[in-house]
């Protein structure tokens, strides 16, 4: 999808498309949650965390690799909770959002400042990045005793 944009000189212009994940992950029926560093774009909104889809890479590669680099976590990687996009002035996100597990449980802070673990009834006090919120909605809304992981 091209979203295009016009400048204010009235030139149009498409605007970069950007394509990323995010883990919703699951420990004892609560959601890690993540706070961006103040100093990043988007700084001191929640988000599950992830990160860029790199060119030929799998959404649940993408997946694994940014959560290594970011926590320096291992992840089994579940079925896909919501994708959404959102059209930021930097760009339209792409983002998909996939529940999750740890292997290796890690929790270094490269991207955030801050993580907590929630329960669904309380995803919706925290302030998100508009782009995880259809995820954020949805799993307040998922019965999380009945996902599977393989």
């Amino acid at each position: 999808m091209k979203i295009y944009q016009v400048d204010r000189v009235g030139v149009i212009f498409t605007m970069k498309d950007i394509y990323v994940v995010g883990a919703a992950i699951i420990k004892d029926n609560q959601i890690l949650c993540t706070k961006r560093a103040t100093d990043r774009i988007l700084g001191d909104l929640w988000e599950f965390p992830g990160g860029k889809i790199e060119p030929d890479e799998a959404p649940e590669a993408a997946l694994v690799r940014e959560l290594k680099e970011e926590l320096g976590a291992d992840i089994l990687v579940g079925p896909a909770v919501a994708t959404d996009v959102h059209q930021y002035d930097f760009g339209n996100v792409h983002l998909t959002v996939y529940y999750a597990q740890f292997t290796k449980e890690s929790f270094g802070l490269v991207a955030h400042s801050q993580m907590k673990w929630c329960r669904q009834s309380e995803l919706d006090q925290l302030t998100w990045a508009p782009a995880d919120v259809a995820a954020m909605q949805a799993i307040q809304k998922q019965d999380l005793s009945q996902l599977t992981f393989k």
